[in-house]
């Protein structure tokens, strides 16, 4: 009755709406089924991968080869057998040149086919071959053929072939058919032509700029390839000309291209001309053009490109400093810049993440704006984007947020390059100097990352991060040595671990605790190679004599390992036992000697060792014993060459009377420069005999740098060199004449106040200086007395020049005198600094303690602040800061300053000075100087005063 037809349901049939609910239950089972392939397909790395080419090898492909003059010719076969050709030639396969030129042969042959997907694989293979010149004319004629033919496909595909394969010497013959297509109606044959001309540039350049005309034409193209190809083409026509080529780009950029890829590249080129010019007017059409294009066009590439190229010249523009570049306010690249860290699209995201973060490494302030948008970065799914967040973070983050950015990235640093990682250390290392509180989260992030796999490159990086911070932020010594020692536990790079042995034997005796250290670098003597174990027991070494304590527990250690099979391990580990063994007795000459022996530097320069012993040959003392000790550093003695043989480079100059022409420096070769250097001195003492003959003066102690006594932009400027001996001070003022038809003569020197501190032994005059020219005014003082204060005679000497002055055109000239600054001669000039190599200056404080006397004086220092005072005590006092004591922590209130020095005679002299700012008194110092002679203490502790 339900039935309104009076059939009746038959019990097999479905009930009414079955079918509705079949068809989704249907559907639902098919995209199971899909999503099951589709994960199957994705996961390549769980199954073997089959490469379908790799199966058969050059032999075998070059007998196959032969089907290429079958007949009819088997299309299929032929470009599966091409693409195994091209397949082997990109893998890096060779061919023999009889192999090469059967191939090509056999290729040629399937210029016959019709098959138009056959033809190109041709084309293709032809390229990839490169046939020599003997062989390619045998398919020269084809592609011409081709290249002159009705198919478009074949006309630009032989185009493009010929560009690869032309003889130079057959361009000319095609060089009406290639002009013709850079404007033909088909975008494809246009395109290809100019990608022909960028090819053939650089083998016929004159050819190929003769198409300049069609090219301009190209340029202004409805196709996008093609005008982005000739712009490409055009601008590396005219890139040798400067002047055509601003003038091509500044045309470009007064009208918008219809190509976006031709917009990007005409902004880069605009870029690229406002890094190296900066005429005003080529300047402001082009800020003007990139600001354009940021703002107005509508294709997201070329906005991006506007501000990536903007970003790149604020990069370039060190005077710029916030927004401005080159006087251009670029807030809106920045905001654009932002604008696509919210993107869809994951290559946006990163390339502007990319831009800023090559921002924040010059101007970190800008860049931060940009740091809101940036933190939803952290856990993009593209973990090289959220690398790029997190570092460009670390660079401008404050100082709150750094816990919290290292806890983010610590969880994907697995998941990242080692590229990456190292951006990420190198930003972790720039933030710890940035802000050292930060250092036990940043070293602690650090260390965890040395347990972790990785390169050579990044553990290095690592290494080198960790030694930075333990230098520059004393605080963190401790922790970053202990993290070494794990580190080293585990590491198997050698030279990595010779590296960390190296520095721990600097930092571990400055730690509180060194001996809980010697396990670490013991275990090395055991487990490691010989590269490894003679590294260590250097460092035990080294520890042992900057830590007494330690010495007899180090020598027993050292006993354990004396039967190394290495030679020189064990030769080291025989002498260093024999030297702690004569330390332990408290020999002082062995200490000494081991210190000398352990420093990575010469306790002088070698320089000023050869040339003392030529001097020291030539003066007819060569019974007597050569002093070393009175030797100064490689630095103090290159500054002496500076201020004795620089100003004056010829060796005419240093006689009386004598003046140097002016002229470009010569390169100088490297034997002649030694032999000036080891003439120096002797050439000096030779001048000084002709000024003051019969006066000993002796061995020449050191020179000072030179001086100006007068203003550098003076009519006639004057330097002071003072060359200090025992007993005499040699006065060397080196004049120049800067007044255009002006020559002097009869130049001397006059002095005032000399007496009673000294006495005047000598003078030479200079004949006559012309313009340009200049020579020296030397005056010999003999000291009065001085015994007292170890030969320290301190004295302020007035100067001036007396001389006849003539101008141009005038024979007789008149007298006159110019007046010049006093020169004054202080304590700090018969000091010469003179640097203990690092790490040894406490055990020779010592030893001078033992040996010598100390004196110390309280002073109240007219400083500001404690880096003003730092470095104005070490000029006063002409010393040279040892143990990096130069550098003072931001935020101290106090700081101790190490100096040391060679004084007059060769008296090695140390000075420790406490330099602090307090609120009543200001700046105050207390100064401890230790010195074999007790006048040398004396002289040096009231150079302050």
């Amino acid at each position: 009755a339900g039935h309104t037809d009076g059939r009746q349901a038959s019990p097999h049939q479905p009930p009414a709406g079955a079918g509705a609910m079949a068809a989704p239950s249907l559907k639902e089972a098919l995209k199971e089924k899909l999503a099951g392939v589709i994960k199957d397909n994705l996961k390549m790395e769980e199954r073997d991968f089959v490469n379908p080419w790799s199966d058969e090898d050059k032999a075998c492909i070059l007998q196959k080869s032969r089907c290429f003059g079958e007949t009819p010719i088997d299309t299929e076969k032929c470009l599966k057998l091409l693409t195994r050709v091209l397949y082997i030639l990109q893998q890096g396969e060779k061919f023999t040149e009889q192999e090469l030129t059967g191939l090509f042969f056999g290729v040629t042959k399937l210029f016959q086919t019709t098959s138009s997907r056959l033809r190109r694989m041709v084309y293709l293979v032809i390229k990839e071959l490169e046939p020599s010149e003997q062989v390619v004319f045998i398919c020269m004629s084809c592609l011409m053929k081709d290249m002159t033919g009705k198919n478009d496909c074949y006309r630009a595909n032989a185009i493009r072939t010929l560009s690869r394969v032309l003889d130079p010497a057959m361009a000319a013959q095609i060089d009406r058919y290639l002009k013709t297509a850079i404007v033909d109606k088909n975008a494809f044959v246009a395109s290809s032509a100019l990608v022909c001309g960028t090819h053939l540039l650089r083998s016929v350049p004159d050819v190929v700029k003769r198409w300049v005309n069609e090219i301009q034409e190209s340029v202004n193209s409805s196709h996008a390839t093609v005008q982005f190809h000739a712009l490409a083409l055009i601008y590396e026509i005219k890139k040798g000309d400067r002047l055509a080529l601003h003038k091509v780009i500044t045309g470009l950029a007064k009208s918008p291209l219809k190509s976006p890829m031709a917009e990007c590249l005409l902004i880069r080129y605009a870029s690229a001309v406002l890094a190296t010019e900066r005429e005003s007017s080529i300047e402001k059409a082009l800020m003007g053009y990139l600001d354009s294009a940021l703002r107005r066009h509508a294709s997201e590439m070329v906005t991006y490109e506007a501000a990536r190229a903007l970003c790149q010249l604020a990069v370039l523009d060190k005077e710029g400093a916030g927004n401005m570049v080159f006087g251009y306010d670029i807030t809106h690249a920045t905001t654009v810049l932002q604008i696509f860290l919210a993107s869809p699209k994951p290559v946006v995201r990163f390339g502007a993440v990319k831009t800023i973060n090559m921002l924040a490494q010059v101007r970190p302030s800008v860049a931060a704006r940009c740091n809101c948008d940036m933190e939803p970065l952290l856990s993009d799914a593209n973990r090289n984007t959220a690398t790029l967040a997190l570092t460009t973070l670390l660079k401008t983050g404050h100082e709150a947020n750094v816990e919290r950015l290292v806890k983010q990235i610590t969880s994907f640093m697995s998941e990242i390059s080692d590229i990456f990682k190292i951006e990420v250390v190198r930003a972790v290392k720039a933030l710890a100097l940035q802000y050292p509180g930060k250092h036990k989260v940043l070293m602690s992030f650090l260390s965890s990352n040395l347990r972790e796999d990785g390169s050579a490159d990044f553990k290095t990086d690592v290494i080198e991060a960790l030694l930075l911070i333990i230098a520059q932020v004393p605080a963190s010594r401790e922790a970053g040595v202990q993290h070494l020692c794990d580190f080293i536990e585990d590491c198997e790079y050698a030279n990595l671990c010779t590296r960390i042995l190296g520095f721990l034997a600097e930092e571990v005796p400055n730690t509180s605790k060194p001996a809980k250290y010697i396990r670490f670098i013991y275990n090395r003597i055991i487990l490691e190679n010989a590269l490894v174990r003679g590294a260590a027991v250097d460092a035990l070494a080294k520890i042992a004599m900057k830590c007494p304590a330690l010495r007899q527990d180090v020598m027993l250690l050292l006993q354990f390992s004396q039967n190394d099979n290495d030679d020189e391990v064990r030769d080291r580990i025989n002498l260093y036992q024999s030297v702690l063994q004569q330390c332990v007795g408290g020999s002082e000459s062995a200490q000494s000697g081991f210190q000398a022996l352990m420093s990575p530097e010469m306790p002088f320069s070698l320089d000023a060792l050869f040339d003392g012993l030529v001097e020291h040959m030539r003066s007819g003392q060569a019974d007597t014993i050569f002093n070393t000790a009175a030797l100064p550093t490689d630095a103090a003695y290159k500054a002496t060459l500076a201020a004795q043989a620089a100003l004056q480079p010829e060796p005419a100059a240093r006689g009386a009377g004598a003046a140097k022409k002016p002229k470009a420096a010569p390169a100088v070769s490297a034997q002649k420069e030694a032999e000036q250097r080891a003439t120096a001195n002797a050439e000096l003492t030779r001048v000084l005999g002709e000024i003051a003959p019969g006066l000993d003066l002796g061995q020449l102690q050191h020179s000072t740098k030179p001086k100006l006594l007068t203003e550098s932009e003076a009519e006639y400027t004057v330097q002071c060199i003072k060359h200090m001996y025992k007993q005499h001070v040699v006065l060397e003022l080196y004049v120049s004449n800067t007044v255009e038809g002006i020559t002097l003569e009869e130049i001397t020197a006059k002095f005032s106040g000399v007496e009673p501190a000294f006495g005047v032994a000598g003078a030479s005059a200079v004949s006559k200086l012309a313009y340009g020219q200049s020579g020296s005014v030397y005056a010999v003082l003999e000291k009065r007395g001085g015994d007292e204060v170890a030969g320290a005679v301190t004295a302020t000497i007035g100067s001036s020049l007396h001389f006849m002055l003539k101008e141009e055109g005038d024979d007789v000239g008149y007298e006159d005198d110019f007046s010049m600054e006093s020169i004054p001669i202080t304590t700090a000039d018969y000091m010469f600094p003179r640097a203990v190599p690092q790490g040894q200056f406490k055990s020779v404080w010592d030893q001078l303690g033992g040996a010598g006397v100390e004196q110390t004086v309280k002073l109240v220092l007219n400083y500001k602040t404690l880096e003003n005072a730092v470095e104005g005590v070490v000029s006063s006092l002409n010393m040279s800061a040892c143990e990096k004591t130069e550098k003072v922590e931001t935020g101290v209130r106090g700081h101790t300053l190490l100096l040391s020095g060679t004084f007059l005679g060769g008296h090695m002299c140390c000075a420790r000075v406490l330099v602090g700012i307090d609120p009543t008194h200001g700046c105050v110092a207390k100064m401890s100087v230790r010195c074999k002679l007790p006048e040398v203490c004396d002289a040096v502790g009231r150079a302050l005063m």
